[in-house]
């Protein structure tokens, strides 16, 4: 690509077309101060912060909105450009409120900096200053509106990303003001991002309101485990100098932002990885316990509980291992290798059988990285069996910013949900992929008369049923009949919700079906909330004699257990905040997790339970497990970021043969998530999360369980 000469600060640069003033100046490495520009969201140009001196401009011109051209000169750091930039920024003072010392803002506000760095040393405003009504908008979201500057970043990022199009200017002059449509809420899966994004104290959050400042807390840089993208964030935790006496923890979490890397080019993140880190506060295990059917606990040594509980594992031939969606890669080969010592293979993911083809990477993985979506030569996306807007959040907002750029078509098969995009919805039924495959829809004929690349994404909940098979080599056929050659991008992938799943998957594991479970002992290791459901259907069925799980919370429902029960008992586990590892994301990599928190006292990793035992039993080595674990990960390529597809590759052909296809055309999607806020066990007893699903649960996209 042809590149423009230019010159700043009497430097000649070169840089690209389409480029703005401000960018360049980046490229630069000269800084220029803004508030509204955000490198995410539109241009809107009506701060007036980033003023810069253009030769031969009679004026200065606003660096954000003005792009590039041949020859130009560029100075920003001239006194034209030193008194416009105090100039603006005293006009932004103007009704600008003097309670700095009260913000929770300060410390890290934008505007603070942009005093002390650009502002004068006194003010000539001595009339009062206009008030703005304060709006309740969210149950994490914080509003002062006198503070509020209308750089209109939250107008911005409701509209382009959130999809959420509450949020708007009203009025003209002094009247204008930030405010919502007909009272409304901010029913977004991503409001707290709104907080990182205002460069003031007019959005903080509610939460956080009044904890601490920001000199007083120690940041650590670790990965997102809500989601299988694993989002790079940063936690913010305060050290407390208490004694061993008090009951004030030593170390606690106090916010969670998102960190910007050069993985992924959007940096937001969900309330729910936001704000659910409290729930490690409330229905926390602290110690190993036994549940009586009297409805009595009674607290057990950890040795005693290690030699019975864990050793019954191995000596038990019908117990079942049962690992949650939370799981590292070193949780779920570590509890697979001690199983195996005797002969016991029945490990399962998360109570609910997925019968994921692991033949070839290809067949469970998404196949390219989350960042080539944004620049795909991909026409349109089929999406079958998954809410992308709960599932994989940075990926819906990624493909909300490519429809309305270049208006990619998007249609889905699914139980319908709201994508806050245009979505054409073909169906909800395996008949609609059935007719896909047959050339009997408009959209499928359309498709391969004219060649247009599509790609196609399965929602790997989707596969939790008894034909995930079938459904499987449906996908199959529709990829060899969508393939186009001449792109050269893969057209198949799949979308796991969890690192858990994907951990199962890299190491070829299968879950069995819950037929399995009948008559026999199982080990729960970080369940999810569906745990709870799969016991409410079993226990009924007294299926299960006896639970034994390694975990972070209670059950809500362990008293209707221990009902059916002949024994609950309780190891407390730590959390993937408490313990470092690696993890295998989306795209097929794997990445590493830092620690976080220090766990309780007599909280312990579920690989310190089993080198514990493997120590006093001296059956195998401990350390060679781990030498295996490194081995296999080096070993192993992770071939799923290849960005082109293999065109010999042959796609499994679709066969009706020994299946009932009339009856096949009435199975119907479920919705993948009944409750997005409320799906693990540490958010389920976040009181932040809980009161943001109630709020927002009631009249939103959310789907009652039944």
């Amino acid at each position: 690509m042809t590149q423009i000469q230019r010159i700043i600060n009497n430097r000649q640069i070169s840089v690209h077309p389409h480029t703005t003033v401000l960018q360049a100046c980046e490229a630069a490495g000269v800084e220029i101060p803004r508030f509204c520009y955000h490198e995410n969201l539109s241009v809107a140009g009506n701060c007036r912060r980033c003023l810069v001196e253009i030769q031969k401009s009679p004026k200065p011109v606003v660096s954000c909105a003005r792009p590039v051209s041949k020859g130009m000169v560029v100075f920003t750091d001239t006194p034209l450009v030193r008194k416009a930039r105090e100039s603006v920024l005293e006009f932004l003072l103007v009704n600008h409120p003097l309670d700095c010392p009260i913000c929770d803002q300060g410390g890290e506000c934008d505007l603070q900096d942009e005093v002390i760095t650009y502002g004068t040393d006194r003010g000539r405003y001595f009339e009062f200053k206009r008030s703005v009504e304060d709006k309740e908008c969210s149950p994490i979201v914080k509003t002062i509106m006198t503070r509020c500057i209308h750089c209109t970043r939250c107008v911005r990022f409701s509209t382009e990303v959130a999809g959420n199009e509450v949020i708007g200017a009203f009025g003209r002059g002094e009247n204008m003001e930030i405010s919502m449509y007909i009272h409304s809420f901010l029913k977004t899966e991503l409001s707290g991002n709104l907080v990182d994004l205002c460069p003031v104290g007019a959005l903080t959050t509610k939460p956080f309101m009044y904890q601490a400042r920001s000199w007083e807390l120690q940041s650590i840089n670790t990965l997102d485990f809500f989601d299988a993208i694993l989002s790079d964030i940063v936690v913010y935790k305060r050290i407390n100098n208490t004694n061993t006496s008090s009951s004030i923890p030593a170390e606690e979490i106090q916010s969670i932002l998102p960190r910007m890397n050069s993985l992924y080019t959007q940096n937001w993140i969900t309330d729910r990885t936001r704000y659910a880190f409290d729930g490690l506060k409330y229905g926390r295990i602290t110690n190993p316990f036994a549940y009586s059917v009297n409805e009595q606990t009674s607290l057990i040594d950890w040795n005693q509980a290690i030699l019975n509980n864990v050793s019954s594992i191995i000596n038990d031939k019908t117990s079942s291992v049962v690992v949650g969606s939370h799981s590292n890669l070193e949780r779920v080969y570590s509890i697979n290798a001690f199983i195996k010592i005797k002969g016991n293979s029945d490990i399962n993911l998360n109570f609910r059988p997925s019968q994921l083809q692991l033949d070839q990477p290809f067949f469970y993985s998404l196949n390219r990285t989350v960042s080539s979506f944004i620049e795909t030569k991909i026409s349109g996306f089929l999406i079958v069996g998954t809410n992308l807007a709960y599932e994989a959040s940075i990926l819906n907002t990624i493909f909300r910013r490519r429809q309305n750029t270049f208006s990619i078509n998007f249609s889905t098969i699914n139980a319908f949900s709201s994508l806050r995009y245009k979505q054409t919805h073909q169906g909800n039924s395996f008949r609609t992929l059935i007719s896909f495959i047959e050339n009997r829809c408009n959209y499928n004929k359309l498709i391969i008369t004219n060649n247009i690349p599509v790609g196609i994404l399965l929602g790997v909940n989707s596969l939790r049923n008894p034909y995930s098979i079938f459904l499987q080599k449906m996908i199959h056929s529709l990829g060899k009949s969508f393939f186009v050659k001449t792109i050269g991008e893969n057209r198949l992938g799949y979308l796991h919700s969890s690192v858990g799943s994907l951990a199962f998957a890299y190491f070829g594991l299968k879950s069995r079906t819950e037929s399995t479970f009948k008559n026999k002992t199982i080990f729960a290791i970080n369940r999810s909330v569906d745990s709870e459901n799969f016991f409410n259907r079993t226990i009924k069925q007294d299926k299960i004699v006896k639970l034994i799980m390694f975990d972070t919370h209670y059950f809500a429902n362990i008293i209707n257990f221990t009902k059916t029960f002949q024994e609950v008992k309780g190891m407390p586990l730590t959390s993937f905040y408490e313990n470092e590892g690696h993890a295998i994301s989306l795209e097929g990599r794997v990445r590493k997790h830092t620690k976080v928190l220090g766990a309780p006292k007599e909280v312990r990793n579920l690989e310190e339970i089993l080198s514990i035992f493997s120590r006093t039993q001296g059956e195998f080595n401990w350390l060679k497990w781990n030498e295996n674990l490194s081995r296999f990960n080096n070993e192993r390529p992770v071939n799923s970021l290849v960005e082109t597809v293999n065109i010999s590759f042959s796609f499994n052909p679709f066969i009706f043969n020994n299946f009932n296809v009339n009856y096949a055309k009435f199975i119907l999607f479920a919705q993948p998530v009944k409750n997005f806020y409320l799906q693990e066990p540490i958010a389920a007893n976040s009181q932040v999360i809980a009161e943001c699903s109630l709020f927002l649960g009631q009249e939103s996209n959310f789907i009652q369980e039944i």
